[in-house]
């Protein structure tokens, strides 16, 4: 208890100091989804190559028509033409598709023409968009269009095709994972090398105070100025045009993983602080972390997009576990208890295992 009690004392202390400097955290943690979110934000402002199935079972010079006009719709639809209905459901449920659209034989020939159509609904902004493309087409052929929205666990849109509209939201996530582990990086890490710079380490190791105390202080301080800066991230990203499909409902999720993912990453760099005794240094080395990880944890486009090699990569970084959770909130509107289960005992084995790293190597430093 006493080394909880320690800790907390120290802990209340670094809250101090960033209570001083709070408005310039805060000004910094704003800038860099800002950056990112007015020049990458707007490559998604619109589906493109949105992959819909087309089941031709009319075969004749009406059809070609229909495909032609949904193709060259504004909602950037890619047509994948499919032989049967069976085949083309299958697609749809193993998430190659976003829809699959059924031209039944008598199409164009009659105004009774009722072609079917199937839809993901998982992602809402996307799934809407091409539901009223496909509506569209169908009424400029006097046809009548049935359409059926399915949505289940089991189908898991690749939105590398465009099956959102909102690539701003699948942005955001990325970003907001990336400013957690940033802030960890770039608070607790600092302060214990600032403090070794001014001697105050050495004050500490005077008192009564256990050095695991020392460590548990600073991994506490970066998780909470990591929460502020991901909070600010997510606001100047909704602010800028994200959007939450599960609305208000989503927020329990994302604090969640922001904590543990920004926990983990506390042990990291603390972890590296005990050892590196210059700021330059400790810069340049969780630098050279925290942006490969960022960038093979499917922060730009899905990990199924990248190179065999870096994808093997992707699947042993814990940054894609907590970014993938907060898209599928953020887009899908929903996260399966399975994925929230898996994902969560990842981030927290992750977590417990760098804490212990860095307090063993923080009571083994010798500082002089």
């Amino acid at each position: 208890m006493s080394t909880l009690r320690d800790a907390y004392s120290l802990y209340i202390r670094e809250l101090l100091i960033l209570k001083k400097n709070f408005r310039s955290s805060i000004a910094r943690s704003m800038i860099f989804p800002i950056v990112l979110i007015l020049f990458l934000g707007n490559l998604g402002s619109s589906p493109r190559n949105t992959p819909v199935a087309i089941v031709n079972l009319a075969g004749n010079a009406n059809a070609v028509q229909f495909m032609n006009l949904l193709e060259s719709g504004t909602s950037g639809v890619n047509i994948v033409s499919i032989t049967t209905q069976d085949s083309a459901m299958k697609l749809l449920a193993n998430g190659d598709v976003l829809a699959v659209v059924v031209i039944p034989p008598n199409f164009g020939s009659s105004i009774n023409s009722n072609v079917n159509v199937y839809i993901d609904s998982s992602s809402p902004i996307g799934s809407q968009s091409v539901e009223a493309q496909i509506q569209s087409v169908i009424s400029s052929f006097n046809a009548h269009g049935s359409i059926q929205q399915i949505r289940g666990n089991s189908l898991s849109i690749n939105y590398a095709f465009g099956a959102s509209s909102s690539y701003k939201s699948f942005l955001i996530a990325g970003i907001v994972i990336m400013v957690a582990a940033f802030g960890s990086f770039y608070s607790g890490g600092m302060t214990l090398i600032t403090d070794r710079q001014l001697g105050n380490l050495k004050a500490f190791f005077s008192a009564p105070i256990s050095r695991t105390s020392i460590l548990l202080s600073k991994v506490a301080y970066s998780v909470t100025q990591s929460f502020v800066n991901a909070m600010v991230a997510l606001v100047v990203g909704l602010v800028l045009g994200g959007t939450i499909a599960s609305g208000v409902a989503g927020l329990p999720y994302i604090i969640w993983y922001v904590l543990i993912s920004a926990t983990g990453f506390g042990g990291i760099a603390t972890a590296l602080a005990s050892r590196v005794g210059k700021i330059e240094v400790y810069s340049i080395i969780g630098m050279a972390i925290t942006m490969p990880l960022w960038f093979l944890s499917g922060a730009f486009l899905p990990t199924s997009t990248l190179p065999p090699i870096m994808y093997q990569v992707s699947v042993y970084n814990p940054m894609t576990y907590a970014t993938g959770a907060l898209r599928d909130v953020m887009l899908k509107g929903y996260l399966p208890l399975s994925t929230f289960v898996v994902t969560s005992a990842i981030l927290i084995m992750f977590s417990i295992v760098t804490i212990l790293i860095s307090v063993i190597l923080f009571k083994n430093a010798d500082y002089k």
